[in-house]
Order: C-alpha cells, then structure tokens, then sequence
C-alpha cells in the first residue's frame, strides 16, 4: 500500500505519461486507417484497370466527373471492391475485439493495467510493421484483413482507452478532480484522432503510401516507450483480492439490462433498454459511416485527394468536438440531458442527408456545420463498420449516396427510443430517484 500511496502522490507525473501514450496510440491508430483505406483504393484501381491508373503521384485522384464516360462506370467498380474489402478489414478487426476487449478490461482488474497496455500498442505496432513492408514490396492487398485480425485480439483503442481511464481511477479519488482529468484524458485522445488524421494525406501525398504507414508504426512504437515508464497502479493486494470470472462478467451484464433495481419505486428496464438502443443506433451510424467515407470522398463528383479528405476529415472532426467542449455546459443550464441527445441526433441526421444528396463541396462543408452539434461520441461493436461498408459496396453502382440515407434511418429510430425515454422519464417521474454517485 506504501507503494500506491506514493503513486498517488506523484499522479501528474504518471496522467502526463499515460495521456503521452494515448495520444501516441490514437494518432498511429487513425494516421494507418486513412493511409490504408487510400493505399486500397489506389492498388484496386491499378489492378482493374491498368489503362486509367498509369499516375504516379498520390496527389492526383484518378476520379472521373463524367457520370456517362467508360472510366466513371469502371470507377465504380472499384468502389464496389474496395468498399468489400474494407468489410473484410472491418470484420478481421471486430469480431476478435468483441471479445479481446471484454477480456482484458476485466484481468486488467486482477493481473494489473500495465501488462494489457502494452498487449495493446504492440499489437497494433505489430499490424502497421506488417502493412509497411506489404507496401514496399507490394504484398497481395488481401493480406491487410489479416494484419488487421493481430490489431483485434491484441484488444485495439478501445482497450487502451478502457484500461487508461481506469489507471486515472487508480491514481485519484472520486470527486471533480477525477471526472476533470477522465475529461482532459478524452481531449487529448481526441487531439491525438485530429493529428493522425490531418497528417497522413500530408504525408502521404509528398513521400507516399508507404512512408506514411511507416510513421504511424512509428507513433505506435512511441506509445510502448511511454507505457515502459508508468508505474503499476494496481497494487498485489488488490490484484489478490480481485477474483475474475468471464461468464460471471457476462451473466453481471445481462442482468443488467433485465433485472429491475429493487431500490427504485419505478422500472427500470425499460429505461435501460431504450438508453442502450438508441445509443447503439447513434454509433451504428457514426461508425458505419466511417466505414466508407473514404472511399465515398474519392469518389465523383468530388474526387479528392489523400491532402483534401485530411483537411476535410480534419475540420469535421475539431468542428465537432469544439462544439461539445463550448456547448455542453450552456445546453446543460436550459435543456434536459435527454433532449440535448436529441439536438445532436437531428443535426447528424442533416448532416448524412446532405451527404448523401451532395453535389458539391460546399453541401459537404454545410452538411459538417450541421454535424458538428451532434453530441455523444464512445464504443459501438463491429456490426456498424460491416454494416456500413456492405451497404455502400452494394448500392454506389444505384446512387453513391445510399449508404447515408440507410445510416439515417438509424438515427430517426434513436431518435424515437429517445422520446420515448422522456416519455417514460415524465410519466415515472424518474429524475425524482436519481441518487449522486461519490
């Protein structure tokens, strides 16, 4: 206990070391999505056909405007492939992270946090070392699924993001202090997805594909140099008192969302169940647009470059987050919390239907000012990504825009789960139950 007590006492030197390392992982993380999205994109359309990819330069988008033309109608088939194969990356990633995610998470309880962070930035160094050498000596583009699947069972972002709050749980006591630095912990993750996300077109168009790859394994081997320098914040004595059970953990979350609190005069089920759908619909959204955005971008009548979708991801993702930190506290004084949701639920929904109806680039800059009131941004499972690469791999040959009106009818469900949430809440009179959590 000696040993935690003096953590305690020096946690600014261990936050400053863990929020180095989170911000190192989420940098490399995005900085390989991009760059490996635009990479797939670019060896597809040189495999299909030859003939209209004979540039060089990662600069130049080979995109053809001309909806009647021999080369737009080839474009979409390589939209079509590449969309499939992001799936294929999508799935390799998830499926063994639904469960990697769970598992460690919880040990990390008993067997201490340093050891899982570790399982997570060498995996995904480990996927991006793989990726480098499979560009340089041009690797079948297939090997990337199975690159990824190493990134999935190592447990991913998510993990780390788990375990890394849990660290700042360890080193501070319950309270305000805490809550502001799990908040300063969520802005430098979230500066560390702007980075990444800003500098791989950057790179990628004056040094290429594969340079690119190579900094953000670069990144990822940052993030295990600074993991070697934080401390274990779980002592043995904790370590020993903490006994875990998969399928206890399991059965613990199950009941969770079926069992009724006995402490509450009201149900609570219902409102437990609601909150969770509408949240999973929110997220199945986000996520499944993310799946095929990319390619979406690369495509007519936009046609943009590695450098133009950074900018543009770029702006919509710190347009986003200044909104939520500059916005929440005033929406908070007037609305319930329910209804902000809702706000940032219909301005999403205005967001993807401009998307999907875009022309040009001004709908998309309009279609981000909308989106970024959208408040509400955390972890849903893979079905989203899959989902979401799937719909655009089998409808961009229909109409390119397809996929955003599918993800929209995900979000006016939430919207839907989320009155009736209010409704429930009005009529219970819950908020009279609500008791503040030390």
């Amino acid at each position: 206990m000696k040993r935690q007590d003096e953590i305690r006492e020096s946690y600014i030197r261990v936050f400053i070391l863990v929020c180095a390392s989170i911000f190192f992982l989420f940098e490399s993380d995005v900085h390989s999505i991009y760059t490996a999205y635009e990479y797939g994109h670019k060896t597809f359309q040189k495999q299909l056909f030859s003939n209209i990819s004979n540039a060089s330069s990662s600069e130049e988008s080979l995109c053809e405007t001309n909806t009647s033309s021999q080369a737009y109608k080839d474009e979409q088939v390589v939209q079509q492939v590449v969309a499939r194969w992001g799936v294929y990356i999508n799935l390799a990633q998830g499926v063994p992270l639904v469960f990697s995610s769970l598992l460690f998470s919880s040990l990390s309880d008993s067997m201490g946090r340093k050891p899982f962070l570790f399982i997570v930035a060498i995996g995904l160094f480990t996927k991006q070392l793989l990726m480098t050498l499979a560009m340089v000596m041009e690797w079948n583009i297939y090997l990337f699924p199975f690159f990824t699947l190493i990134e999935g069972a190592s447990g991913s972002w998510i993990t780390e993001n788990a375990i890394t709050f849990a660290i700042v749980a360890d080193i501070t006591n319950a309270g305000k202090h805490r809550s502001f630095l799990m908040t300063v912990l969520g802005v430098v993750s979230g500066i560390g997805y702007s980075v990444g996300t800003f500098v791989s077109g950057y790179i990628v168009t004056e040094i290429g594909y594969e340079y690119s790859m190579a900094m953000s394994c670069g990144s990822a081997g940052l993030a295990i140099m600074m993991i070697c320098f934080i401390p274990e914040t779980v002592s043995k004595t904790q370590r020993l008192k903490s006994k875990f059970s998969f399928i206890g953990n399991l059965k613990d979350m199950i009941q969770f969302y079926t069992k009724d609190d006995p402490s509450s005069p009201s149900s609570t089920r219902f409102r437990y169940l609601t909150a969770i759908l509408a949240f999973y619909f929110i997220m199945g959204a986000k996520f499944g647009a993310f799946a095929f955005e990319v390619f979406y971008l690369l495509n007519s009548p936009f046609c943009f470059s590695p450098k133009k979708i950074s900018i543009f991801e770029t702006i919509k993702t710190s347009l986003s987050k200044l909104v939520v930190i500059l916005g929440m506290r005033p929406m908070q004084r007037c609305l319930m919390d329910e209804l902000i949701a809702l706000i940032g639920i219909l301005s999403c929904t205005a967001m993807f239907l401009l998307f999907g109806v875009a022309q040009t680039e001004t709908f998309l800059y309009i279609g981000v000012l909308f989106g970024s009131i959208a408040v509400g941004e955390n972890i849903c499972n893979l079905s989203s990504s899959v989902i979401g690469g799937a719909i655009y791999s089998e409808t961009v040959a229909l109409y390119r825009g397809t996929a955003y009106f599918v993800l929209t009818g995900f979000l006016v469900l939430s919207a839907f789960l989320l009155l009736a949430f209010i409704k429930n809440d009005k009529k219970n009179q819950n908020r009279k139950d609500y008791i503040a959590v030390e």
